[in-house]
């Protein structure tokens, strides 16, 4: 067995367990302290920052790094609050990410585009462009409902919303953009076949 596959089904786990991390949070703590719950958060992020500096992608390791410093800082505060706010976090800085991208050659969003279609026109530059603040606004929107469930929720309102209302969210958001941009690309070619 090549070492690429245990590397690949680490990544798999560690994508799992990040996906069902407030589920795994709210039946760990009928078990285990908060402290131990944030210490085990804390492992799994860093070996994460590693998995992603092992195949180079120093910006992830970079990014996932801070992660765990601010998870680790806020857990200086308060150990609950700090397993608690990891989907704020999360939140926070793919917000900051995708802003910074803006201020680059190329946004979030036409990055993704441009892996399936490398040459794209100006249309499809502006659209990727809006597409990334929209999920900018969603990723701010979504943090600060997850600091309200964080801070003024039940842990049982906070396990509902961050381990599965935020993600049928975002899978509407992801789904939904689909047909949005089939019918806005349609309404502009003919726009430019009307004006041709």
């Amino acid at each position: 067995m090549s070492w690429s596959v245990p590397k690949r089904i680490t990544s798999i786990l560690l994508a799992i367990l990040g996906v069902t991390y407030p589920v795994l949070v709210y039946f760990g703590l009928s078990a285990f302290s908060p402290r131990v719950i944030l210490v085990i958060a804390l492992f799994l992020v860093i070996l994460r920052a590693a998995m992603f500096a092992a195949v180079r992608r120093y910006d992830a390791a970079g990014l996932t790094l801070l992660v765990a410093l601010i998870l680790a800082l806020a857990g200086i505060a308060s150990d609950m609050v700090a397993i608690q706010f990891y989907p704020v976090i999360v939140n926070l800085t793919l917000a900051t990410v995708f802003t910074v991208t803006l201020f680059s050659k190329a946004p979030m969003i036409e990055r993704f585009a441009r892996m399936k279609t490398p040459d794209l026109d100006d249309y499809a530059i502006g659209y990727t462009r809006i597409l990334t603040k929209v999920w900018i606004g969603f990723f701010i929107a979504n943090a600060a409902i997850a600091s309200w469930t964080a801070l003024y929720a039940s842990l049982e309102a906070w396990t509902l919303y961050n381990g599965l209302i935020s993600y049928l969210l975002i899978a509407t958001l992801f789904v939904g953009e689909w047909p949005i941009r089939r019918i806005l690309r349609a309404r502009h070619d003919r726009n430019i076949k009307e004006n041709t």
